[in-house]
């Protein structure tokens, strides 16, 4: 029997003579197969004490201002026989009463690991610190920047503008000239192409990665390892996030608008003859004191204004200034807007009035803008009204546009998703594993982690293994990566189980919404990149129908662009961020590789009055390369049909790179899951890690959960054997 001592903030605490104190440790279950951050936790009641109230300043009583504050989790360790076994945080739960007194206090003991959530807690991922990479100033969201960023080197830029369209469907037809047109063939004498206002910015994953450590682990003295988180690693490096939280265009949220004055010197008068009505300078129209003196007493003004906006899918707002102030607002506005006199709040009266249209959206068009002025008078001695109208408009041939270059922030733009959910995210897409160890959270693949056996372990003969298990058995190393417990197991009771805990495992993304996405899943009664695991094709008995690994992100189906006038394919792809009805969609977070494509005829971009060729695009790609050969790595999980090169040479799914083995381990006939019970020293207890190697009669086992009773020495090991 071992003797265990609790520690909370320092404090000792006191312990029941006869509670049971058990710890579980599992950190990659095969029964759990996407679960994370869980190495530990243990509920478990101590006695209410005279030091353990004052330790939780009598929380029973809730008439105490400023007492124990149950909501924090608090530093605990655990030590047996007087020596450090393992550290974490301890939260209260409650306290049992007896006879109306507090007779014990309910804790849990968390470990480590699973202190990544309390730590990150409820936090969405615009909490973070992002602002190195705003766009700003003379970097401000703009065609020119834009432009810019559509063709910067990916593997050195930290912000780029993929090809990836939040309204718009893109085509390209080089024997098409239709200016104003989505296609992306580039004529030198006609304004088609890709309008930039339709791209957003991403952002690189890593860097959201470093700003949580930033923020959350730095201060507590805490960091990630660089063992997949790293740079040289290209399927996490690469890897980007598409800015794309709201529907539409980019609006900022809490940026001031944009405030455009309508040109009064560009309108042109429409009526006949001379105007009885001058305007007054480039923005204002001058009511009564420029014309007081020809006109008489009773004369009366009424005005109405009509405007036309190009696009209805934009909001915007139309303001009357009157001297300055503001007079008549229209309220958000979409469509065609008219303002009669009946609008107005009150009469037009003798004063300059300003016509003002603010909106949050980049670029406003208006194909007509018209303002209508009558006045009218009763001549003395006169029973009859004299009415001049005065039309004045700005038609289709001089519109009046918007072009207002705001601030991208990265903290407004960056879509809602928490924090932990992000990570977690992360973790399920690439089968991670998270333990915590000397001040760090180790990160590793699940590969990477049981590799640590032995550099080169798994590469030997099976032979070849159990002779240098003898080995490391014979020098008796409690430091070694292998254990044989032989002498210490109870061989009154055991259970060998099947190993198959379920028939089918689906591996899929969250977010599929996306209108190529959601014709795939229609055509092929199968979600897009989703894999339905069985072993060998064929569906075996077990214990559970299926079990779902589902990632919180948009996994789009992009699309290769075909010359419409050759027939031929293009070296363009892009992603169309539509639903089903083609109506702009947003959908999870979005991840990708951006990949930069300079093998293509010039391809156009455009604002409202002018476009630009470029030589070189970034494509959005579920792939790390383009091209097979360079690599074949992707985020399905199935083995699709690559959307560029229109084969399955992709061949280096998630399933495969980051899942194979541990599944495929799963399914085996000779799997079996072994429950045993043993009595371990504390040689064994103090240095046992949950990716060592148990070793029971000659046969080696991975450690899939371990209960330890720190009363009677007893620990319960659920064990899957290792088969070569």
């Amino acid at each position: 029997m071992q003797k265990i001592q609790i520690y909370v903030n320092s404090t000792r605490l006191d312990l029941f003579k006869d509670e049971t104190i058990t710890l579980t440790q599992s950190l990659k279950n095969i029964k759990q197969v996407d679960k994370v951050f869980t190495e530990f936790t243990k509920t478990f009641s101590v006695p209410a004490s005279p030091t353990n109230n004052i330790l939780f300043e009598h929380y029973y009583n809730p008439n105490i201002v400023g007492g124990f504050d149950a909501r924090i989790k608090q530093p605990a360790s655990i030590e047996l026989n007087y020596i450090p076994f393992k550290t974490g945080l301890m939260r209260l739960d409650g306290v049992d009463l007896k006879d109306n007194k507090a007779y014990a206090y309910r804790i849990t003991f968390f470990g480590e690991t699973v202190n990544l959530k309390d730590i990150l807690g409820s936090d969405q991922l615009d909490n973070l610190d992002l602002t190195a990479y705003d766009q700003i100033g003379s970097n401000a969201y703009s065609y020119d920047n834009v432009k810019t960023l559509m063709n910067v080197d990916t593997t050195s830029n930290d912000i780029v503008v993929p090809l990836i369209t939040h309204t718009s469907q893109l085509l390209y037809d080089s024997g098409s000239q239709v200016a104003g047109s989505n296609n992306m063939y580039y004529n030198a004498a006609t304004n088609q192409g890709v309008l930039w206002s339709e791209l957003k910015y991403a952002l690189r994953i890593s860097k959201i990665v470093d700003a949580i450590q930033t923020k959350y682990l730095t201060p507590l003295g805490i960091s990630f390892s660089d063992d997949f988180f790293n740079s040289t690693n290209e399927d996490y490096y690469g890897l980007f996030m598409w800015l794309h939280r709201k529907v539409g265009n980019v609006i900022p949220e809490s940026q001031n608008v944009n405030e455009y004055n309508l040109p009064i010197s560009s309108w042109v008068y429409q009526g006949a003859g001379t105007p009885t009505l001058q305007m007054n300078g480039d923005t204002t129209l001058q009511i009564g004191a420029l014309y007081g003196t020809n006109k008489p007493a009773s004369w009366i003004y009424e005005f109405s204004v009509s405007l036309t906006p190009v696009d209805t899918n934009h909001e915007y707002r139309f303001e009357i200034r009157q001297g300055g102030s503001s007079w008549y607002n229209s309220g958000i506005v979409t469509d065609v807007l008219n303002v009669t006199i009946s609008d107005l709040p009150t009469d037009v009266t003798s004063s300059q009035y300003t016509f003002v249209i603010t909106s949050q959206e980049s670029t406003l068009e208006f194909s007509d803008v018209s303002l209508t002025t009558e006045g009218y008078y009763t001549p003395y001695g006169s029973t009859s009204t004299v009415t001049y109208e005065d039309d004045w408009s700005a038609t289709s041939t001089g519109n009046i546009g918007i072009s207002v270059n705001f601030d991208f922030l990265i903290n407004e733009q960056i879509p809602e998703q928490k924090i932990i959910d992000f990570l977690t995210g992360l973790f399920k897409t690439f089968n991670l594993v998270a333990y915590y160890q000397d001040s760090k959270i180790v990160i590793q693949t699940y590969d990477d982690y049981f590799a640590s056996l032995d550099e080169g372990l798994w590469n030997l003969q099976e032979e070849e293994w159990q002779d240098e298990l003898r080995d490391w058995n014979e020098i008796g190393s409690t430091s070694s990566n292998v254990y044989s417990i032989d002498e210490f197991i109870d061989v009154s009771s055991s259970q060998v189980n099947v190993g198959l805990p379920y028939k089918q495992i689906n591996f899929n993304y969250e977010g599929t919404g996306s209108f190529l996405a959601q014709q795939f899943n229609q055509t092929n009664n199968l979600v897009w990149g989703e894999l339905r695991f069985t072993l060998n094709n064929q569906i075996y008995d077990a214990p559970s129908e299926t079990y779902e690994v589902k990632i919180p992100f948009e996994h789009m189906l992009f699309e290769r662009l075909i010359n419409q006038n050759s027939g031929s394919n293009t070296n363009l792809m892009y992603g169309y961020s539509v639903n089903e009805t083609q109506q702009p969609y947003i959908g999870k977070p979005l991840i990708f590789y951006p990949l930069r494509q300079s093998q293509l005829t010039q391809v156009s971009v455009r604002d409202i009055s002018q476009h630009d060729p470029l030589s070189a695009v970034i494509l959005p790609s579920n792939s790390v390369s383009l091209y097979s050969s360079i690599s074949t790595s992707n985020i399905n999980f199935n083995l699709e049909i690559n959307e560029f090169s229109q084969d399955t040479s992709f061949s280096n799914t998630l399933f495969e790179k980051y899942y194979n083995n541990f599944i495929s381990e799963s399914f085996n006939t000779r799997r079996r899951l072994i429950k045993v019970k043993a009595y371990l020293p504390l040689n064994i207890l103090y240095n046992l890690k949950l990716n060592n190697v148990i070793e029971i009669n000659n046969q080696d086992y991975k450690i899939n959960s371990m209960t330890t009773n720190f009363q009677t020495g007893e620990t319960s090991f659920e064990l899957i054997n290792i088969v070569w």
